[in-house]
């Protein structure tokens, strides 16, 4: 707890989205890449040097701002942002730029996001979107720009949904409805509107039904997601049209074909 006597300085504070912990699990991309996500608590990482700084950004004779130094410079800080004695903040330094930061934006002990950056630039991040303590979102960068995200939108401790972006528009979306760790539908975007979605109707990996949006599809966002500023909501998807088959099973998240006329 940072309830420390301290001096002045003033508070940086990044503002972005939400992520949090309890059991280990493993979840698997079902995109065809094999990639492993491990949904389990996130731990605050440590900081602790070879001497450390207390700030008082109030003036009300409390700490408020941890910092950490070791042989090389500063290691790490500490933030109580809502000044209620627990730690809100963490980041962690390389060559005096940011490498790793974790936040509790709600301010309820735990944590619910962690990000992780590259030369001092945003490259990722672990987000609980649902504040239960799991990890739920993956989000990783393009420049300024999310690139794309990897959701458990189910809450079943594996990705069943896998957004593509381009240059922060929203692209594409692949889902697998049933969380089988295989993809059964198929979204198309243009300029931030759904204009086609297919699906897999018998479980054979490909789309085999065309539901074309036209220029009718819903909008979904006119302006590019910031990968370091804004922040990530999940997208209502569209309701499947009446009359559409429930696939129970596919062949391991592949995109449709181009001869299945399936998105690539």
């Amino acid at each position: 707890m940072l309830r420390h006597q301290g001096y002045f300085a003033v508070i940086p504070a990044a503002w972005l989205l939400a992520c949090g912990a309890d059991t280990p699990r493993v979840a698997t991309s079902g995109m065809g890449d094999a990639v492993a996500h491990k949904v389990e608590p996130l731990r605050r990482f440590e900081c602790d040097g070879d001497r450390e700084s207390l700030v008082d950004a109030t003036g009300d004779g409390f700490a408020s701002v941890r910092h950490v130094y070791d042989g090389n410079g500063e290691k790490c800080a500490e933030l109580d942002v809502n000044m209620d004695g627990r730690v809100d903040v963490t980041r962690l330094y390389v060559n005096g730029a940011v490498d790793k930061e974790q936040h509790d934006y709600d301010f309820d002990g735990r944590l619910d996001e962690q990000s992780y950056y590259i030369n001092g630039k945003l490259a990722r991040k672990e987000i609980d979107t649902d504040f239960d303590g799991l990890i739920d979102a993956w989000v990783y960068c393009n420049g300024p720009y999310v690139g794309r995200l990897e959701r458990d939108r189910h809450h079943r401790g594996q990705v069943d949904t896998w957004e593509a972006y381009d240059t922060g528009l929203l692209a594409s979306v692949r889902y697998d409805d049933d969380s089988d760790g295989r993809v059964e539908r198929w979204e198309v975007f243009k300029d931030g509107r759904l204009i086609d979605i297919q699906y897999d109707t018998d479980a054979d990996g490909k789309a085999d039904r065309d539901d074309d949006q036209g220029n009718d599809g819903p909008m979904f966002a006119k302006d590019a997601v910031s990968c370091d500023g804004a922040a990530i909501s999940t997208p209502a998807a569209p309701a499947a049209a009446a009359g559409s088959v429930t696939p129970t099973a596919t062949t391991g998240g592949e995109q449709p074909s181009s001869e299945s006329g399936g998105p690539k």
